[in-house]
C-alpha cells in the first residue's frame, strides 16, 4: 500500500482577501514661487478608490482632485481671479509603522493636471477706468506633477496628510489679453513656464469596505 504522498501533506491554498477603501480629503494649499505673488492660499481636495497589495502593506489609489486659488481684485471694477487645476493620477501609500492607534504612511503621487487662470466680473459698478478688460480664461495649460509626503491614519478611519507637490506647467496666454497688453505698451510672451508647486495640509476620512 502506498501512503499518501509518503507522509507529506499538501498545504491548503490560501485565497487572497482583497481589501478596498475610499479616501476623501480636503485642506489648505500654500502656493510657492509664481502663484504666491497672486494668491495667499487655496483649497486642495481629492477622492480616490484604493486597494492593497504586498500583504496589505502597499495601497494603490487611482485619484481625482482639485486645487483652487482665488481672490477679489479691483481692476477698475470688482473682479474675481481664480487659478484652478483639475487632477487625475495614481497615489502610492506604504504602511511603514504603527504606534498605538496611529499608522504612518509615506505617500508618493503622480498626476496629469489641467490648469486655467480665470477672471470673472463680480459687479458692473466701475470704480476707475479699467486698463485691461479681458475676462474669462486668460491662461491655460497642462502638465504632470509629482507629490510626496506623509499620511498619519488614526484607528483606520480619520487621517492627516502633509505633502509637497512639484508642478511647473507651461501656460498659454489668451490672444485677447496679449493684444490688450500690447496696446498698453506692455509685452507678455504667449507661453511661459510657471512654478505652481505647493505645500498642502489636508484632513480626510478613510471608508473601508469590509467583508
Amino acid at each position: 500500500m502506498i501512503t499518501l504522498d509518503n507522509g507529506k501533506q499538501k498545504k491548503p491554498k490560501v485565497k487572497k482577501v482583497w481589501k478596498f477603501a475610499v479616501d476623501i480629503d480636503a485642506g489648505f494649499s500654500n502656493p510657492g514661487a509664481d502663484l504666491k505673488e497672486a494668491f495667499k492660499g487655496g483649497l486642495a481636495a481629492s477622492i480616490g478608490f484604493k486597494t492593497a497589495f504586498l500583504k496589505n502593506k502597499l495601497w494603490l489609489r487611482p485619484v481625482g482632485g482639485l486645487k483652487y486659488y482665488w481672490k477679489n481684485a479691483d481692476l477698475g471694477e470688482t473682479k474675481r481671479e481664480a487659478f484652478r487645476t483639475y487632477k487625475a493620477g495614481l497615489e502610492f501609500q506604504y504602511n511603514a509603522y504603527t504606534k498605538n492607534n496611529y499608522t504612518f504612511f509615506p505617500i508618493l503621487r503622480v498626476d496629469e493636471n489641467f490648469s486655467s487662470n480665470n477672471i470673472t466680473p463680480k459687479s458692473d459698478d466701475k470704480t476707475t477706468t479699467a486698463q485691461f478688460n479681458t475676462n474669462g480664461k486668460v491662461m491655460s495649460g497642462s502638465s504632470y506633477s509629482i507629490d510626496a509626503g506623509i499620511m498619519v491614519v488614526r484607528s483606520g478611519d480619520l487621517y492627516v496628510k502633509l505633502d509637497y507637490e512639484y508642478y511647473k506647467p507651461e501656460l498659454t496666454v489668451s490672444p485677447e489679453l496679449i493684444q490688450e497688453m500690447l496696446t498698453a505698451g506692455l509685452y507678455m510672451p504667449t507661453k511661459k513656464v510657471y512654478n505652481c508647486s505647493s505645500i498642502n495640509l489636508s484632513v480626510g476620512v478613510n471608508l473601508n469596505f469590509k467583508k
